[in-house]
């Protein structure tokens, strides 16, 4: 039985991998028109995706034959001055023939020449028409303007247009300028248009607010919004509403509420976009009872609460585990008229599932047909993904055969949760016949699939078949992504397999699959880890060669690498070139850079660092002087450690007990175990240090 074969977990088998990953691997890609259950299994997919004969047997060729059967026969003459003649011959031929078309024809001929980048000879084709270019063809010419970047003649042209201009004329201007920030220029050209007598449009404004949004945050379009209004252009709530969502997304809802109130204010009322906008922003900042009030307000207004609204407002209260608020709002739900639909009962039984309560989701699972609703495949994977993550596979079992009693198709989420289930608890030999299953339910595996399947090869140690697998990706017609590459790095970087590692990472250069920062930094952290600094600085290059800028992250891991490794010249160099490149080290790196100095004893240096940060919430974090201090005491250099000490305090930095427990133990093994004792004991009473020190030094 199908089911069986899918959630039978027990017998492992011992499996030859490079043999069955091999026969998976090169099956051909079933195109996505035949995605549906195969009555004959895997054999007969593989059927379906068999060339046949009548068939070109690849793209390529297929490609070829598109691209050989389009060119027109070899030129007896052999001559490209001919070639060239004919061609500019039939573009002459072509401009004639619009000319004598109409206006209609000049305006196809403009937009076709500036589509295939040729705006010069379309200007000359606008010039030639004349009088009967009308004032479709100025605007194409304008398009083809805009659409080459040149932004300045389609100014010039707009301005000397000689029919009366419309918004559409205009309308690719505003929205280049929009599209590199000039907001101030967009203004200006709606000016330009009311003194040409033309009225700009409501999507003018709507792509004018959202860049500024976009560019300078929700106050620079808040005063786009007023200069707007100033200038007396007539707004809608749409308008209002962008900036009112921009507001509450970026976190700042009071702000987003005062918006609310002034809508009158620009001449439009709100509506229930507006509100569900507002009321996401309380959510986002948990503020529930101004959430509740702001809903009474829309009742209060003739603008009740949506479907929306309440999938907003529950979505956020199953996030964070509010479920008797769920059941009132609920309850709410029915007053106003609101019936709950599927997508609300998913994210319930979702968040349900993430507080633990799997009895309560499968309850409410069941009960969905009561309420006139189906569960449908998206409802059943929310709870096979909460049993799956706790680990209750009977029951997930039982789910399973629910959806096949219940006429639910599997689909390709399904079968991914089933094969990180499997990953994730090491029975990766199970999961050739759940990918083969796929198959036979018209489900293909994604890049998602294999990514899951590589990590838990990794995590069994089986780099080898990992590594196969990511490389034979492609045949199956999934490419692997920055994710797939970087698990298998991870992987090669575990086992010490340097080399491969390389040859891995300039492979999926050359796929075009180029890495990120968080490639870099994992190589990168393995690297130092194990005191290879010189090849972290080679792949600190590769970063810079293929594009990829280092982040806090990549130059913190090697400034600690190249202070633990005695390196500190180095260190200190590539600290100065990381601030001059604009980042600010943080409190982890400059307590490594202390550490590294203090071990050297070139305090002076540590104290000119010190000196320079200009973040007083790093210069009073105690974790910075104890990093001197640590590295002090074990050069068994008390005398020092105390004068830093003092330095500390005339920071404004209070010593913590880490910092005194460092001292008193450098005290005591240095032979000052009397005085030990005694700065203990007073420290103590003081209760700057717990008793329990006491005790561990044998105090008491």
């Amino acid at each position: 039985m199908v089911l069986n074969r899918i959630i039978d977990t027990s017998s492992p088998r011992n499996i030859v991998w490079t043999n069955k990953w091999t026969l998976f691997l090169l099956q051909p890609t079933i195109p996505w028109q035949s995605k549906r259950p195969l009555s004959g299994g895997f054999h007969d997919a593989l059927a379906l995706a068999t060339p046949s004969p009548s068939r070109p047997t690849s793209l390529a060729s297929a490609n070829l034959q598109m691209l050989t059967s389009s060119l027109p026969p070899p030129t007896l003459s052999g001559s490209k001055l001919v070639a060239a003649t004919a061609i500019s011959t039939a573009a002459t031929a072509s401009s004639e023939a619009a000319l004598a078309g109409g206006s209609g024809r000049i305006s196809a001929l403009i937009r076709s020449l500036c589509a295939a980048g040729r705006t010069t000879d379309a200007a000359r084709s606008l010039d030639a028409a004349g009088a009967a270019a009308g004032i479709v063809a100025y605007n194409a010419m304008v398009a083809g303007y805009c659409r080459a970047g040149q932004v300045a003649a389609a100014r010039r042209l707009a301005a000397v247009v000689p029919d009366p201009p419309n918004a559409y004329t205009y309308f690719p201007i505003v929205r280049t300028l929009c599209a590199r920030g000039r907001i101030a220029d967009a203004l200006t050209v709606l000016d330009e248009m009311s003194h040409r007598g033309c009225a700009p449009i409501q999507p003018m404004y709507h792509v004018i607010l959202e860049a500024a949004c976009r560019g300078g945050g929700f106050r620079s379009a808040v005063r786009v919004l007023e200069a707007l209004h100033a200038k007396g252009y007539t707004l809608d709530t749409g308008n209002c509403n962008l900036v009112i969502n921009a507001i509450c997304e970026q976190g700042c809802v009071n702000e987003g509420v005062e918006l609310l109130r002034k809508l009158a204010f620009f001449g439009c009322e709100p509506d229930i976009v507006s509100y569900n906008a507002v009321l996401k922003g309380l959510c986002i900042a948990r503020r529930w009872g101004d959430a509740e009030e702001l809903m009474d307000e829309m009742v209060a207004v003739d603008c009740p609460p949506n479907i929306i609204t309440f999938n907003t407002l529950i979505g956020y209260l199953c996030r964070n585990g509010l479920f008797e608020q769920v059941h009132q709002a609920l309850l709410q739900m029915s007053e106003h008229g609101c019936t709950p639909d599927i997508r609300m009962y998913a994210t319930i039984i979702d968040g349900i599932c993430k507080e633990g309560h799997h009895e309560v989701a499968n309850e409410i699972l069941n009960r969905m047909p009561s309420y006139g609703l189906k569960p449908n495949v998206v409802c059943y994977n929310t709870l096979l993904k909460g049993l799956c993550s706790a680990q209750r596979w009977d029951e997930a079992k039982e789910l399973l055969a629910e959806m096949f009693q219940k006429d639910c198709p599997l689909d390709d989420v399904t079968f991914n949760i089933l094969v990180d289930f499997f990953c994730q608890n090491g029975l990766v030999d199970r999961v050739i016949e759940l990918l083969e299953q796929m198959l036979e339910h018209g489900c293909m595996p994604d890049v998602i699939t294999y990514t899951t399947v590589i990590n838990g090869f990794c995590k069994e140690g089986l780099i080898d078949e990992a590594v196969m697998l990511l490389k034979n990706m492609s045949s199956c017609g999934c490419m692997p992504n920055t994710i797939s590459y970087t698990i298998v790095l991870k992987g090669l970087c575990s086992a010490e397999r340097w080399v491969d590692a390389e040859e891995l990472m300039s492979h999926m250069i050359q796929q075009g699959c180029l890495p990120t920062p968080v490639t870099f930094n994992m190589f990168i952290n393995f690297l130092c880890k194990k005191g290879l600094v010189e090849h972290a600085i080679e792949l600190l290059k590769q970063m810079l060669v293929n594009g990829c800028s280092p982040d806090l992250i990549t130059y913190g891991t090697v400034i600690d690498g190249l202070g633990k490794a005695g390196k500190t010249e180095e260190a200190w160099e590539l600290l100065n070139v990381m601030v001059s490149k604009g980042i600010t080290p943080n409190l982890i790196i400059y307590s490594s850079m202390a550490s590294a100095l203090s071990r050297e004893g070139r305090i002076d240096k540590v104290i000119q660092m010190f000196d320079n940060i200009r973040d007083d919430t790093i210069m009073s974090d105690a974790v910075l002087y104890n990093a001197v201090i640590s590295s002090l005491c074990k050069r068994w250099e008390i005398d020092r450690a105390i004068d830093f000490l003092a330095y500390m305090v005339s920071n404004g930095c209070m010593p913590n007990e880490s910092t005194y427990t460092m001292l008193i133990k450098a005290l005591a093994s240095e032979g000052f175990v009397r005085e030990a004792q005694d700065l203990l004991t007073e420290l103590c009473s003081r209760r700057v240090v717990r008793k329990h020190l006491m005790r561990h030094f044998g105090i008491v």
